[in-house]
């Protein structure tokens, strides 16, 4: 019979900084959103006294003082480097992997020589032996089941594997709203004709659920008697769009500013389209005023510019000419403006040379060289190295706030750990 697994990393951005700090083992620790604004992970420590997912810093500050709680911002090269050794860990010891986020993955199980418990205890030991991230490990015959096992295994299993059958007696006692898929309206629908729990929804008859919830409401039925709707998704083979957004450390008034902040991202945007083999035929600008300190008269916060590139391009310098160009069309003197973003639509694979009769073959192939002797030299010798004199020089004010990060350990030279 075939099963699935859900592998989901425990803690992930906290046991992240863990996997270099050992220091801070059995210590309570946080990480902050961008620009240290909100808490987004807590070790268990953290949890245990209280602390609260989402909440601002600032209320917080002096329970963390109090409690000797570690604080780290946002990471995501370490973070993203971290995940991407876990899904290849994962994808080592069995064939068909779904990634499904950052730090959650479904294995089919079609076969295991040894038994489903001990394999998902194995898969577990060898994640924490290769990367330092411990993970809990739900089994179950559906993609559904596995979900809640995981759940099981995180809250009320110490060897964070659990095997989860269809008639388990913990289901009679798990809440509805554990459910993969059940909202807060799918909650309260389900709620006023008294099922509160999954072992409850397991006894809702199909043709009602079918009638209530449409087809999505049947096949989440099916999937938790253990009836397998829903197989492992096949990985993404490009992107329909790809975005660069980031708010500032502090409001920006001036163009100038504005049109650097939009040329590191534009930079971010070619690096994301060349890695993708991608190119954008389409383009959206867009600022954002500060809606909380906003000083015009007409209280607009959101303002946005789409361009229709005249050949698909994945190159920084074009993406740069044409977000700068619309940033000083956007720009309104003394308005403050809190976040930018450009956005890349009309995606086509990079590899279709386009030309027309302003731009030849052999100009687009000498920028494309140029370019991708830019971002190997980059790769080699980190971010930055070579970067458009629009970006600025590195030293501006008005990027992300982050005090507290730490090194990003694996994918910066000058920031390897050092044993002493």
């Amino acid at each position: 019979m075939k099963y699935y697994a859900l592998v989901d990393c425990n803690n992930f951005y906290a046991s992240c900084e863990r996997a270099f700090q050992p220091r801070l083992l059995n210590r309570p620790v946080i990480v902050l959103s961008n620009n240290d604004g909100c808490i987004i992970a807590r070790s268990n420590e953290a949890k245990a006294l209280g602390i609260e997912m989402g909440v601002p810093y600032w209320e917080v500050r002096s329970l963390l003082a109090e409690h000797n709680v570690q604080v780290f911002s946002s990471n995501y090269a370490l973070y993203g480097d971290m995940s991407a050794r876990v899904m290849d860990t994962l994808q080592q010891h069995c064939i068909e992997v779904e990634v499904y986020s950052i730090d959650e993955a479904f294995l089919q199980l079609s076969y295991c020589k040894q038994g489903l418990q001990q394999y998902g205890e194995q898969l577990r030991q060898v994640v924490h032996q290769n990367t330092g991230i411990p993970v809990s490990v739900g089994i179950a015959r559906t993609k559904t089941l596995a979900k809640l096992a995981n759940h099981i295994a995180k809250q009320q299993t110490p060897g964070g594997v659990y095997l989860l059958h269809p008639a388990d007696p913990r289901l009679s006692s798990l809440s509805i709203s554990k459910v993969w898929g059940i909202g807060k309206a799918y909650e309260q629908k389900l709620g006023e004709i008294g099922i509160q729990t999954v072992a409850g929804l397991q006894q809702a008859e199909e043709s009602w659920m079918r009638q209530t919830f449409g087809v999505v409401g049947l096949r989440l039925l099916k999937e938790l008697k253990g009836e397998a709707c829903y197989a492992l998704e096949p990985p993404a083979t490009g992107r329909a769009h790809t975005m660069v957004s980031r708010s500032f450390r502090r409001d920006i008034y001036q163009l100038e500013e504005l049109k650097e902040a939009i040329s590191v991202y534009a930079s971010r945007l070619g690096e994301k389209l060349r890695r993708y083999r991608q190119a954008a035929n389409q383009l959206t600008i867009f600022l954002w005023a500060n809606p909380h300190k906003n000083r015009r008269a007409d209280g607009r916060c959101y303002f946005a510019m789409n361009l229709e590139l005249p050949l698909a391009t994945s190159n920084t310098n074009t993406l740069i000419q044409w977000a700068a160009a619309a940033v000083e069309r956007l720009y309104e003197e003394g308005t403050n403006y809190k976040k930018a973003g450009i956005l890349a639509g009309g995606l086509q694979p990079g590899a279709v040379l386009q030309t027309n009769l302003f731009v030849g073959e052999q100009q687009q192939l000498r920028y494309a060289k140029a370019i991708e002797a830019m971002d190997r030299v980059n790769r080699q010798y980190g971010r930055h190295t070579v970067y458009f004199a629009s970006c600025g020089n590195g030293s501006n004010t008005w990027s992300r706030k982050e005090q507290w990060r730490s090194p990003r350990f694996t994918t910066r030279w000058e920031e390897v750990l050092r044993v002493k």
